[in-house]
């Protein structure tokens, strides 16, 4: 059912709820008011019944009382309940009860009753200078009720009108309100993923209309941003993954053809043990950035030794900082312990320590350092490069940016370590920032979440040892997918050791 049509069905039914309450009301209030008047009108007529009153003994012709509309009946009624006066044609039968006679001797006495099949309004009080006499008026209320039922006929007539009209009207009103939200409808229905900048008209009323297509806009704009996001990311992978796989086809190519020497076929099955190694790590470097998309990376909390750690991943780089002429050193208070995925926070941690092995100058010192800020845990690596660029701060942590956009392989990664590290942060519950510091160098901070509340830890029943933490659920080391697995196991028992 369109909204416009509901919208007019509940205005409908209230306005017939209110107005059938207002109805109400007011045949109630004219009711009382007639009845009000015609008890006025009576109690005037008893007021002079005193004149009816005839000689002792004397009676009223013996006919039987009539009541007409517009007319009073009079009856002055003696101790015995027996008529003794009244007005015309008064009758010999008592228009009370003998009830009502003993009650009206005590006090005024009113109520409707029916007299001669007429409804009738009667009213007794105790007759003035006559103790135990009674006076009785009476007068019929056909008059009142044909009042009252032109009243209600009026009310039914004019309610079902009024009804129809303001339903038509709710209808044309409601049309016309929601016809922006049509109009908006019909704009973005008419968009395509090919409209890059359309968007949609904001009206100039300022209303809530307005606001729902600004925020329309908005949303198209981050729907666009991701998009774009999307097809970039897509872009970049294909133009890191092409290079690796066109060079393991030419090295296994060459490798394939006769006459060469075991020295060349060596080379040959080495490089493309390299460039295999090479896309294992960057296919399970975007695994690790779909599942953390995903909200799906899954964590293996255990209490962690963290000075450990950084030691362990200080001692890892040591011989690349030895030929790169620079010193990896790890600063921590003695069992400073947090419930992390080891793992996981040591993979961050390598990933920041090959970052700083890139730009550290000969000489310098990388420090990794830890410490507890309230229920926080804070790790830092700096170093003592150049830094980096201002206009590239705010994109550091995004997947495939580089400083210098660059897609040498001399520049260095495939521009994922940054973006894993905040993936590995988010994951934890925690964060990472990134900037410079005042004497020159970079510094990137993680921020965790001692007790790791993370979304999607695993109870500790769960943790498995830390030498299958890079196993993924599918068998695959490191999250490689199987093919290049494969191709590296294959490569490896060639008798070649790779130099990864």
């Amino acid at each position: 059912m369109p909204i416009r049509l509901r919208v007019a069905l509940v205005f409908v039914a209230a306005l017939a709820v209110a107005f059938a309450l207002g109805g109400w009301l007011f045949y109630s209030r004219l009711s009382a008011s007639l009845l009000n008047a015609t008890d006025a009108a009576l109690a005037a007529r008893l007021s002079q019944a005193g004149r009816y009153v005839q000689a002792q003994g004397a009676r009223p012709a013996p006919v039987n009382s009539s009541l007409l509309p517009g007319e009073y009946l009079i009856q002055i009624l003696d101790p015995a309940g027996r008529v003794r006066a009244g007005s015309t044609d008064v009758g010999t039968r008592p228009l009370l009860s003998p009830a009502g006679v003993r009650r009206a001797r005590h006090g005024e006495l009113t109520l409707t009753s029916t007299i001669d099949d007429d409804r009738a309004r009667v009213m007794a009080v105790p007759l003035t200078g006559r103790p135990g006499w009674v006076a009785v008026a009476a007068v019929s209320l056909d008059s009142s009720g044909t009042t009252l039922g032109d009243v209600s006929t009026g009310l039914l007539a004019g309610g079902v009108v009024f009804l129809i009209v303001a339903g038509i009207g709710a209808y044309w009103l409601a049309r016309a309100a929601l016809a922006p939200v049509e109009r908006l409808r019909r704009q973005v229905a008419a968009l395509s993923d090919r409209d890059t900048g359309a968007a949609l008209q904001v009206p100039r009323t300022r209303d809530e209309i307005a606001a729902l297509a600004i925020t329309m806009n908005d949303l198209l704009a981050r729907l666009r941003g991701a998009l774009a996001r999307q097809r970039a990311f897509a872009a970049d992978a294909s133009h890191e993954l092409r290079t690796p796989f066109a060079v393991l086809a030419g090295e296994l190519e060459l490798a394939g053809r006769p006459g060469r020497s075991s020295a060349e076929l060596a080379t040959a099955v080495t490089t493309a043990a390299e460039e295999a190694a090479r896309l294992a790590r960057i296919t399970d470097d975007l695994l690790v950035l779909a599942r953390g998309d995903e909200d799906n990376l899954d964590l293996h909390p255990e209490p962690t030794d963290v000075r450990e750690l950084l030691a362990r991943s200080a001692g890892q780089a040591a011989g690349r900082a030895t030929e790169a002429g620079v010193t990896c050193r790890a600063d921590a208070p003695q069992a400073l312990m947090a419930t992390v995925d080891p793992g996981r926070i040591r993979q961050a941690v390598d990933n920041l320590v090959d970052n700083a092995l890139r730009f550290a100058p000969r000489g310098s010192e990388i420090l990794l350092s830890a410490g507890l800020t309230g229920p926080v845990l804070v790790i830092e690596v700096r170093d003592r490069g150049p830094g980096f660029p201002p206009d590239f701060l705010p994109d550091a942590f995004e997947r495939f940016r580089r400083p210098d956009q660059g897609r040498a392989r001399s520049a260095g990664g495939a521009g994922l370590g940054l973006a894993i590290v905040r993936a590995i942060a988010l994951a934890h519950g925690g964060s990472v920032t990134a900037g410079n510091l005042p004497g020159g160098g970079a510094v990137v901070r993680l921020e965790i979440p001692a007790g790791l509340h993370a979304a999607h830890a695993l109870e500790p029943a769960d943790v498995i040892p830390a030498d299958e933490h890079s196993r993924d659920d599918r068998g695959g080391q490191g999250g490689q997918c199987d093919p290049l697995h494969r191709l590296t196991s294959l490569l490896v028992r060639a008798d070649v050791t790779p130099r990864w």
